[in-house]
Protein backbone atom coordinates (compact mmCIF):
# COMPACT_ATOMS: atom_id res chain seq x y z
CA UNK A 1 0.00 0.00 0.00
CA UNK A 2 1.47 3.34 -1.10
CA UNK A 3 0.61 6.78 0.27
CA UNK A 4 0.95 10.42 -0.71
CA UNK A 5 -0.44 13.87 0.05
CA UNK A 6 -2.98 15.56 -2.22
CA UNK A 7 -4.29 19.04 -1.41
CA UNK A 8 -3.46 18.69 2.26
CA UNK A 9 -5.11 15.30 2.71
CA UNK A 10 -3.39 11.95 2.87
CA UNK A 11 -4.34 9.22 0.41
CA UNK A 12 -3.26 5.61 0.25
CA UNK A 13 -3.58 2.97 -2.41
CA UNK A 14 -4.48 -0.63 -1.70
CA UNK A 15 -3.78 -3.33 -4.26
CA UNK A 16 -6.11 -6.29 -4.63
CA UNK A 17 -3.53 -8.58 -6.19
CA UNK A 18 -5.92 -11.46 -6.87
CA UNK A 19 -7.85 -9.40 -9.45
CA UNK A 20 -5.17 -6.80 -10.29
CA UNK A 21 -7.20 -3.82 -9.05
CA UNK A 22 -6.18 -0.84 -6.92
CA UNK A 23 -8.38 1.07 -4.46
CA UNK A 24 -7.71 4.64 -3.30
CA UNK A 25 -8.46 5.79 0.25
CA UNK A 26 -8.66 9.31 1.65
CA UNK A 27 -7.54 9.61 5.26
CA UNK A 28 -7.43 12.23 7.96
CA UNK A 29 -3.98 13.42 8.93
CA UNK A 30 -5.07 13.51 12.57
CA UNK A 31 -7.87 11.80 14.45
CA UNK A 32 -8.91 8.90 16.66
CA UNK A 33 -10.92 6.05 15.10
CA UNK A 34 -12.32 5.95 11.54
CA UNK A 35 -9.56 8.23 10.30
CA UNK A 36 -6.83 6.06 8.77
CA UNK A 37 -6.39 2.62 7.26
CA UNK A 38 -5.34 0.40 10.17
CA UNK A 39 -2.99 -2.54 9.73
CA UNK A 40 -5.67 -4.95 10.96
CA UNK A 41 -7.89 -3.86 8.05
CA UNK A 42 -5.17 -4.72 5.55
CA UNK A 43 -4.59 -8.12 7.16
CA UNK A 44 -8.31 -8.93 6.99
CA UNK A 45 -8.67 -7.68 3.41
CA UNK A 46 -5.71 -9.79 2.32
CA UNK A 47 -7.17 -12.80 4.12
CA UNK A 48 -10.35 -12.36 2.07
CA UNK A 49 -8.16 -12.55 -1.04
CA UNK A 50 -6.67 -15.80 0.28
CA UNK A 51 -10.14 -17.28 0.80
CA UNK A 52 -11.30 -16.21 -2.66
CA UNK A 53 -8.13 -17.58 -4.22
CA UNK A 54 -8.95 -20.96 -2.69
CA UNK A 55 -12.67 -20.74 -3.51
CA UNK A 56 -13.72 -18.26 -6.22
CA UNK A 57 -17.31 -18.43 -4.98
CA UNK A 58 -16.55 -17.55 -1.36
CA UNK A 59 -17.84 -13.96 -1.68
CA UNK A 60 -19.66 -14.16 -5.02
CA UNK A 61 -23.17 -12.69 -4.59
CA UNK A 62 -22.95 -13.04 -0.79
CA UNK A 63 -24.49 -10.39 1.47
CA UNK A 64 -21.60 -8.95 3.48
CA UNK A 65 -22.04 -6.54 6.39
CA UNK A 66 -19.08 -4.63 7.78
CA UNK A 67 -19.37 -3.22 11.28
CA UNK A 68 -17.20 -0.24 12.21
CA UNK A 69 -16.21 0.08 8.57
CA UNK A 70 -14.07 3.18 9.06
CA UNK A 71 -12.65 4.13 5.68
CA UNK A 72 -14.17 1.04 4.07
CA UNK A 73 -11.09 -0.88 2.94
CA UNK A 74 -12.29 -4.32 4.03
CA UNK A 75 -15.83 -3.92 2.70
CA UNK A 76 -14.76 -2.38 -0.59
CA UNK A 77 -12.30 -5.22 -1.09
CA UNK A 78 -15.13 -7.70 -0.48
CA UNK A 79 -17.28 -5.89 -3.06
CA UNK A 80 -14.51 -6.06 -5.64
CA UNK A 81 -14.31 -9.78 -4.95
CA UNK A 82 -17.98 -10.26 -5.78
CA UNK A 83 -20.00 -9.51 -2.65
CA UNK A 84 -23.05 -7.32 -2.07
CA UNK A 85 -21.75 -5.11 0.72
CA UNK A 86 -23.33 -2.89 3.35
CA UNK A 87 -20.80 -0.70 5.16
CA UNK A 88 -21.86 0.63 8.56
CA UNK A 89 -20.35 2.97 11.12
CA UNK A 90 -21.28 5.87 13.39
CA UNK A 91 -22.94 8.87 11.69
CA UNK A 92 -19.83 11.05 12.07
CA UNK A 93 -17.74 8.51 10.12
CA UNK A 94 -20.02 8.41 7.10
CA UNK A 95 -18.78 11.50 5.15
CA UNK A 96 -15.26 10.08 4.77
CA UNK A 97 -16.66 6.62 4.11
CA UNK A 98 -18.87 8.02 1.34
CA UNK A 99 -15.90 9.88 -0.14
CA UNK A 100 -13.95 6.63 -0.37
CA UNK A 101 -16.86 4.80 -1.97
CA UNK A 102 -17.22 7.59 -4.53
CA UNK A 103 -13.46 7.65 -5.18
CA UNK A 104 -13.54 3.97 -6.11
CA UNK A 105 -16.71 3.89 -8.22
CA UNK A 106 -14.88 3.09 -11.44
CA UNK A 107 -13.08 0.14 -9.84
CA UNK A 108 -16.30 -1.12 -8.27
CA UNK A 109 -18.10 -0.79 -11.61
CA UNK A 110 -15.40 -2.76 -13.39
CA UNK A 111 -15.72 -5.53 -10.78
CA UNK A 112 -19.52 -5.32 -10.72
CA UNK A 113 -19.22 -4.59 -7.00
CA UNK A 114 -22.33 -3.54 -5.07
CA UNK A 115 -21.80 -1.23 -2.08
CA UNK A 116 -24.20 0.65 0.16
CA UNK A 117 -23.55 2.42 3.45
CA UNK A 118 -25.60 3.35 6.48
CA UNK A 119 -25.19 4.50 10.06
CA UNK A 120 -25.39 1.91 12.80
CA UNK A 121 -25.00 2.52 16.51
CA UNK A 122 -24.13 -0.77 18.17
CA UNK A 123 -26.76 -1.96 20.60
CA UNK A 124 -29.60 -0.03 18.98
CA UNK A 125 -32.37 -1.67 16.98
CA UNK A 126 -31.50 -1.85 13.30
CA UNK A 127 -34.47 -2.25 10.97
CA UNK A 128 -32.58 -2.71 7.71
CA UNK A 129 -33.71 -5.84 5.85
CA UNK A 130 -30.14 -6.69 4.81
CA UNK A 131 -29.57 -10.27 6.00
CA UNK A 132 -25.82 -10.91 6.03
CA UNK A 133 -24.19 -14.18 5.06
CA UNK A 134 -20.88 -12.81 6.32
CA UNK A 135 -20.08 -10.11 8.90
CA UNK A 136 -16.67 -8.43 8.88
CA UNK A 137 -14.99 -6.39 11.61
CA UNK A 138 -11.49 -4.92 11.65
CA UNK A 139 -9.95 -3.46 14.82
CA UNK A 140 -13.29 -2.79 16.50
CA UNK A 141 -12.32 -3.74 20.06
CA UNK A 142 -11.09 -0.53 21.72
CA UNK A 143 -13.44 0.46 24.52
CA UNK A 144 -14.83 -1.81 27.21
CA UNK A 145 -18.15 0.06 27.26
CA UNK A 146 -18.74 -0.70 23.56
CA UNK A 147 -18.40 -4.48 23.88
CA UNK A 148 -21.87 -5.14 25.31
CA UNK A 149 -23.61 -3.13 22.56
CA UNK A 150 -21.42 -4.76 19.88
CA UNK A 151 -22.28 -8.27 21.03
CA UNK A 152 -25.96 -7.32 21.20
CA UNK A 153 -25.80 -6.17 17.57
CA UNK A 154 -23.95 -9.32 16.52
CA UNK A 155 -26.52 -11.59 18.15
CA UNK A 156 -29.45 -9.68 16.61
CA UNK A 157 -28.05 -9.50 13.06
CA UNK A 158 -26.73 -13.03 12.71
CA UNK A 159 -27.95 -16.62 12.64
CA UNK A 160 -26.14 -19.92 13.11
CA UNK A 161 -25.45 -19.84 9.37
CA UNK A 162 -23.71 -16.45 9.48
CA UNK A 163 -19.92 -16.39 9.35
CA UNK A 164 -18.25 -13.58 11.30
CA UNK A 165 -14.62 -12.84 10.49
CA UNK A 166 -12.77 -10.27 12.53
CA UNK A 167 -9.23 -8.97 12.82
CA UNK A 168 -7.80 -7.34 15.90
CA UNK A 169 -4.42 -5.84 16.66
CA UNK A 170 -3.28 -6.84 20.15
CA UNK A 171 -1.89 -3.63 21.62
CA UNK A 172 0.67 -3.92 24.39
CA UNK A 173 -0.98 -1.83 27.10
CA UNK A 174 -2.64 -3.17 30.22
CA UNK A 175 -5.87 -1.37 29.38
CA UNK A 176 -6.10 -2.85 25.87
CA UNK A 177 -5.16 -6.32 27.12
CA UNK A 178 -7.97 -6.09 29.66
CA UNK A 179 -10.47 -4.94 27.01
CA UNK A 180 -9.54 -7.81 24.68
CA UNK A 181 -9.83 -10.41 27.44
CA UNK A 182 -13.22 -8.97 28.43
CA UNK A 183 -14.39 -9.20 24.82
CA UNK A 184 -13.22 -12.82 24.49
CA UNK A 185 -14.97 -13.95 27.65
CA UNK A 186 -18.15 -12.02 26.80
CA UNK A 187 -18.51 -13.05 23.16
CA UNK A 188 -17.96 -16.75 23.89
CA UNK A 189 -21.23 -16.83 25.83
CA UNK A 190 -23.01 -16.50 22.46
CA UNK A 191 -20.47 -17.48 19.78
CA UNK A 192 -17.90 -20.14 19.03
CA UNK A 193 -14.50 -18.39 19.00
CA UNK A 194 -11.89 -19.78 16.59
CA UNK A 195 -8.47 -18.16 16.14
CA UNK A 196 -7.33 -18.63 12.54
CA UNK A 197 -3.74 -19.99 12.45
CA UNK A 198 -1.26 -17.46 11.13
CA UNK A 199 -0.19 -20.03 8.53
CA UNK A 200 -3.58 -19.47 6.86
CA UNK A 201 -3.13 -15.68 6.67
CA UNK A 202 -1.69 -13.98 3.63
CA UNK A 203 2.02 -14.76 3.90
CA UNK A 204 3.11 -11.17 3.20
CA UNK A 205 0.41 -9.30 5.11
CA UNK A 206 0.43 -10.94 8.52
CA UNK A 207 1.69 -10.24 12.02
CA UNK A 208 1.81 -12.11 15.31
CA UNK A 209 0.27 -8.98 16.85
CA UNK A 210 -2.83 -9.12 14.61
CA UNK A 211 -5.31 -11.92 15.20
CA UNK A 212 -7.85 -13.22 12.72
CA UNK A 213 -10.85 -14.81 14.39
CA UNK A 214 -13.97 -16.59 13.11
CA UNK A 215 -17.14 -16.43 15.19
CA UNK A 216 -20.27 -18.51 14.73
CA UNK A 217 -23.40 -18.44 16.82
CA UNK A 218 -23.77 -21.26 19.33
Amino acid sequence: MNGHFINGSFTREHDIDLIDKTLLFHQKIEGDVSCVVWDASIVLAKYLEELCGQNTGFLKNKNVLELGAGLGLVGLTAACLGANVLLTDLPEALPLLKLNIDSNKSVLFSCKGAVKFNSLNWGEKYDNKFNPDIVLMADCIYYKESIGPLIKTLTELTTKDTTIIMSQELRDTEKQKEVWEFFKSSVQIFFNFHVIPIEEHNSEYCSRDILLVKLRKL
